[in-house]
């Protein structure tokens, strides 16, 4: 544009030699300062412009696609050609980030929303951030960046959170009542052996047991009541989903392991619970699960949390904790687990069975099981599923 505007100018000043007189002249002054005043009115503008994205959080499940939207709010009487927007995104796995670049002209006084769509083909969280604005002139002889005081302050980033989809486990689950980590919380829905919590008072039926009949209700309702005790949950099932990894692939295929195996055991109303290791605290994470509910807040937590790249250790040693209570089943979902790493885990007697769920890759070789209460699970990232076919849990 820069060029024609020449060409305009020129064309203009052999029009005031050529042919003298009033409007010739005011053509030529015209042309001439248009862009003093074009640089005005754009500077006046990156000032009161703002640009924000209407929401900080979005979510959604699988590959469903998001649309986050842009605010953009000129509140001046002058219209604005061509607005630059230029929004800097990249994922929490694997480095890297990508700019798009969107350009929309504006009209004055008004409020526009732009609707962005936003797919990934892998789980996790996607960071965008509104990285510069540039408005430009009708003539795009000048381009300035919003600098206004009120555009500082507006919202520039957005997270986009993209949840593990459902997936349909019809696995065998061992009970392992008596065998995990005791704790103050019972159980809402079955009784058990614990003397130190009433569940339910019945009347007496054959079968029962002298020892939990309730001597004092029985004397004030003049028939024979019986105690039921409460039954302890007990965090029985241990999983550890290992966070070192910087392959997309890996990650969905132990995020959608995890989630699919969690929901397994809610549905059956098995208490577990789930750990990782947060690099940003340098500490780990323990959730325990006993509804959806928790599933749900686990699965937000843990798509939430940093994934990291270690060369120098494979897996955090969390099993090293002396003061970790026994539990019945450990799965460790990790993309690399070397063998003295997989023996430590099996010698520590955390658990009395351990299952090792590695995400396969073509051409790739599995070690052999530590030992015989061991098994190591292939993982496909497409076939989660179909995976823990014959896994009894």
């Amino acid at each position: 544009m820069l060029f024609v505007y020449l060409i305009l100018v020129a064309i203009s000043v052999l029009f005031y030699i050529m042919y003298v007189g009033v409007f010739s002249f005011y053509l030529m002054v015209f042309l001439i300062t248009l862009p003093t005043v074009l640089l005005g009115i754009n500077l006046y503008l990156s000032r009161k412009i703002k640009v924000s994205f209407a929401s900080p959080v979005l979510q959604t499940s699988g590959q469903g696609i998001v649309h986050p939207q842009i605010k953009v709010e000129n509140p001046t009487l002058f219209p604005v050609a061509n607005l630059e927007i230029i929004i800097e995104h990249c994922s929490a796995v694997g480095s890297g980030s990508n700019a798009t670049k969107i350009y929309t002209p504006i009209l004055p006084k008004e409020n526009q929303l732009m609707t962005l769509n936003v797919a990934s083909l892998h789980l996790g969280s996607i960071n965008m951030k509104i990285k510069r604005c540039r408005v430009y002139d009708i003539l795009r002889l000048f381009k300035l960046r919003l600098r206004g005081r009120d555009n500082k302050n507006t919202l520039k980033d957005c997270v986009i959170f993209i949840l593990p989809p459902y997936i349909r486990m019809e696995n065998i689950v061992t009970d392992y009542t008596g065998l995990g980590i005791e704790t103050d919380e019972y159980s809402p829905d079955k009784k058990g052996d614990d003397p130190s919590q009433i569940f339910d008072i019945h009347q007496y039926i054959e079968g029962d047991k002298p020892n939990r009949i309730h001597w004092k209700l029985s004397a004030k309702q003049d028939e024979i009541m019986v105690k039921d005790y409460s039954l302890m949950t007990t965090y029985a099932i241990h999983i550890f989903v290992n966070l070192n990894t910087n392959n997309a692939d890996s990650y969905d295929a132990m995020i959608s392991s995890v989630a699919a195996i969690s929901m397994l055991l809610t549905e059956k109303n098995v208490a577990h619970t789930i750990e990782w290791f947060d690099s940003r605290s340098s500490s780990c994470e323990s959730i325990n699960i006993r509804d959806e509910d928790d599933h749900y807040n686990c699965m937000d937590m843990l798509i939430k949390s940093k994934t990291y790249h270690d060369e120098q250790k494979d897996i955090y040693p969390f099993y090293d904790d002396i003061d970790k209570a026994v539990c019945g089943h450990l799965i460790i979902v990790s993309e690399k687990l070397s063998d003295d790493e997989m023996h430590s885990i099996v010698n520590s007697g955390y658990a009395s069975r351990f299952s090792f769920a590695i995400p396969f890759a073509a051409n790739m070789q599995l070690p052999e099981p530590p030992s015989d209460n061991a098994v190591i699970i292939p993982v496909s990232r497409n076939q989660v599923a179909q995976s823990f076919n014959d896994i009894v849990f």
